[in-house]
């Protein structure tokens, strides 16, 4: 639903991606996260394995692609785990 024009938009079954589920990562792993401080998946790399913070959520370190500063470096980003999923077959070329 857009909020903003009061539209719904509706897609076929075949184009839903349930989240969750993803318990095994490894570092080196591409998968798509949800960019901090917005509602969009980026591609990522794993770069530290899941872990749970104490009397919290489980989250895991990584790398989106093309998210160098202005000096090239890309920093390591904490993602919650219920923002990441595995990248569907064949969608990166």
């Amino acid at each position: 639903e857009d909020v903003e024009s009061n539209k719904t938009f509706n897609l076929p079954e075949s184009q839903v991606v349930i989240l969750g589920g993803v318990d095994r990562l490894a570092k080196g792993d591409v998968i798509y996260a949800v960019y901090p401080d917005t509602t969009s998946f980026y591609q990522a790399t794993v770069v530290q394995t899941p872990r749970k913070v104490p009397g919290g959520d489980s989250f895991v370190m990584v790398n989106f692609k093309d998210d160098g500063d202005e000096h090239g470096i890309t920093h390591d980003k904490a993602v919650p785990m219920q923002h990441v999923m595995r990248v569907p077959y064949g969608a990166i070329q």
